[in-house]
């Protein structure tokens, strides 16, 4: 598949403000390409999306270069910590939740991989990924967010379901879930990627599994624009 060609085709066909990116969970020691250099200091995995996103940065990580151990657990990496297991996080120190209890079923309801399932990852611009991606993530506005379900129901028809919880946006509704559901998934952000990596109070993080992304995007360079333009008429 020419990532490349892709990437080209949905910055172009969304109107996106950055670059789409690939996202390898690296099961096997065996997989990891030669010459790849782990990141040198630990960063949030929302931060290395957004690094993919605007600089055209490939991030290679293990556990140990994840920063937040919540983003590391959601996409396979390992368990979560047990203040975040045990929902103390959301409801001790972030107010999330009314309860501990209801806290918890936030956590136990995160879309993820096994933990440990995962021994590293690569973040990279689509259009030059050194890996073949599981998930390709996109972050725009609302109408990316809509163009993107335009296009799943385009073939398929019935109606585009969306899993989220506003907590944990980047890693676990836009990676984990389309990681191991195999498919789309749209999240409204979270309030740790606004804070620690930018992502905007109008932006929507979207996760396309890899074997969807060439239907979709072929029909958004197809459909697109006449969308658009009917829209704008």
């Amino acid at each position: 598949m020419d990532y490349a060609k892709m990437s080209e085709k949905l910055i172009e066909a969304l109107e996106l403000n950055g670059k789409p990116v690939a996202i390898s969970l690296l099961k096997r020691e065996k997989d990891i390409p030669e010459g790849l250099v782990k990141i040198e200091a630990p960063r949030r995995y929302c931060q290395m999306l957004q690094d993919a996103r605007f600089d055209d940065k490939v991030t290679f990580a293990t556990m140990d270069e994840h920063a937040c151990k919540g983003g590391a657990a959601a996409i396979g990496l390992q368990d979560y910590p047990d203040k975040i297991k045990s929902g103390e996080l959301y409801f001790d120190k972030l107010g999330k939740e009314i309860s501990l209890s209801v806290a918890k079923r936030v956590v136990d309801n995160m879309p993820r991989p096994a933990p440990g399932s995962t021994v590293a990852t690569v973040v990279a611009p689509l259009d030059s990924t050194p890996t073949e991606p599981d998930v390709i993530i996109v972050i725009g506005n609302t109408l990316v967010a809509r163009r993107i379900a335009h296009s799943v129901i385009y073939r398929r028809g019935g109606r585009m379901t969306a899993n989220f919880a506003g907590i944990q946006s980047t890693c676990a509704d836009a990676t984990g879930s389309p990681y191991t559901t195999g498919e789309v998934n749209i999240s409204i952000g979270c309030d740790g990627a606004a804070k620690n990596a930018g992502l905007k109070d109008d932006e929507m993080v979207v996760g396309i599994p890899a074997e969807q992304l060439e239907d979709i995007t072929g029909i958004l360079e197809m459909k697109a624009g006449a969308w658009n333009d009917w829209m704008r008429s």
